[in-house]
């Protein structure tokens, strides 16, 4: 027997509940005229025209569903920021840990005054968030760096010194 849901809560479209907002902020429609037009509740619709209003938002952004209780704290373009910068991080042979991307995520979020719920005394940012980060940023791989080993020491021939010193001449050329 398939499964068959049993409210009718968030059933709504997000693009009528878009629609519907415009309307009412524009003066067009009524709360009750939009609802029943664009077949959205009332009560949700006075929520977001409210939050709208308020917030200075768009239509589109105060229609948005979100689902839970917490915000992300970051922004899409702030995280692929960070995503960047890690990236260019282990580019340079500079690779970052775990603690070191949960301090650069806590400076971040404090030198752009980004409300947060990070550990004020640790100055870091907790599990919770990293974990998410890198389960929203797939091709980030984060590991604590490694000894160098006898292997690694021999495969530090005459090229890869050669990379190296490339890489660090064009920083200094930056």
């Amino acid at each position: 027997m398939p499964y068959q849901r049993k409210t009718t809560r968030q059933s709504w479209c997000q693009e009528e509940m878009t629609q519907a907002i415009q309307e009412v902020l524009s003066g067009n429609m009524g709360y009750m005229k939009a609802s029943k037009t664009y077949h959205v509740p009332q009560s949700t619709l006075e929520d977001r025209v409210r939050k709208a209003r308020v917030q200075n938002l768009s239509s589109a952004e105060a229609a948005r569903k979100s689902l839970g209780r917490y915000k992300p704290v970051f922004n899409t373009e702030q995280e692929s920021e960070i995503v960047d910068h890690v990236l260019l991080m282990e580019q340079r042979l500079f690779g970052l840990t775990l603690e070191d991307l949960r301090r650069l995520a806590y400076n971040l979020a404090e030198s752009n005054n980004i409300k947060h719920p990070f550990n004020e005394e640790k100055k870091k940012a907790g599990k919770s968030w990293l974990y998410g980060f890198l389960k929203r940023n797939p091709q980030i791989s984060l590991r604590s760096p490694e000894k160098t080993s006898l292997a690694r020491a021999k495969g530090f021939n005459r090229t890869a010194v050669g990379k190296f010193f490339d890489l660090l001449h064009t920083l200094n050329e930056q």
